[in-house]
């Protein structure tokens, strides 16, 4: 089991600085892109939505799809009604392949002549995942739920909030943050307006309960006070206009692994 996730334990400190930490899993080098489609349903045809979802991802397991989607639906945020879909990971020159695949085997073209029409908007993103400064390892399985802290990025903030965040990593690394079972996940938008987040798996919502040491009274304690763990988070929430936090819900019903069975394996 699983004990408490990295994003939960930073919820305590999040009005008062906005909060990161981390710490580095050693990976070999592995591919770090993730394509990722948000979009919300038109009013009242959530329904009818999911309905036409399935029937398009067994359509592309059928063909042969050789990207195993992952869908997510917002439990916890502002957006309610919103879903996700995820496949990672992936180089660049793999995504004008699947193009190419796309267009062979009419994955875009289904999905219009049959989904879109319950739509009311889409985003589409490329999100870069930082393995050095996560703790996410290769194999690890899905949870029930992902709790993800967004930052807004500031223009001309300088190489200091980034500094920051590594810095909370290695201590993080360094004095057994992820030792305890916690694990998180850095990535950045590709599309859109700069975006910072970082991912914490929950197993339910019992999990999400705060810590008794939050992360911050963690660095407080390795760096000698909460003085100094002040100036770290300080630094680091000065590279950032906001933030957000949504859980989101997996879907294994709207997942392409789901219809797929074995072969995704």
């Amino acid at each position: 089991m699983r004990k408490f996730s990295f994003i939960a334990s930073l919820a305590g400190i999040a009005m008062l600085v906005l909060p990161l930490t981390l710490s580095a899993d050693h990976h070999e080098k592995r591919a770090d892109l993730t394509d990722v489609w948000l979009m919300m349903p038109k009013q009242g045809m959530s329904t009818q939505f999911e309905s036409a979802v399935k029937s398009h991802m067994a359509f592309r397991a059928d063909a042969g799809d050789s990207r195993q989607w992952e869908g997510y639906s917002v439990a916890l945020g502002r957006n309610p009604g919103l879903y996700q879909w995820r496949y990672c990971c992936y180089n660049w020159a793999d995504q004008d392949s699947y193009i190419a695949e796309d267009a062979d085997k009419g994955y875009s073209a289904h999905w219009f002549a049959n989904v879109d029409q319950y739509v009311d908007h889409y985003h589409h993103y490329i999100e870069t995942m930082d393995w050095e400064t996560s703790n996410w390892p290769e194999d690890m399985g899905q949870d029930a739920y992902y709790g993800v802290t967004t930052w807004d990025l500031k223009q001309g903030a300088g190489p200091g909030p980034d500094e920051a965040r590594k810095q909370l990593s290695q201590i993080a690394m360094d004095e057994g943050w992820d030792d305890a079972g916690n694990m998180w996940l850095w990535h950045s938008r590709i599309g859109g307006n700069p975006k910072l987040m970082i991912a914490s798996p929950f197993e339910n919502f019992a999990a999400m309960e705060p810590p008794e040491q939050s992360f911050f009274e963690f660095v407080s304690e390795q760096v000698g006070s909460a003085e100094e763990a002040g100036k770290i988070f300080a630094q680091f929430s000065a590279g950032f206009t906001g933030s957000s936090y949504t859980v989101w819900g997996y879907r294994e019903d709207l997942s392409a692994s789901d219809m797929a069975g074995s072969d995704d394996d």
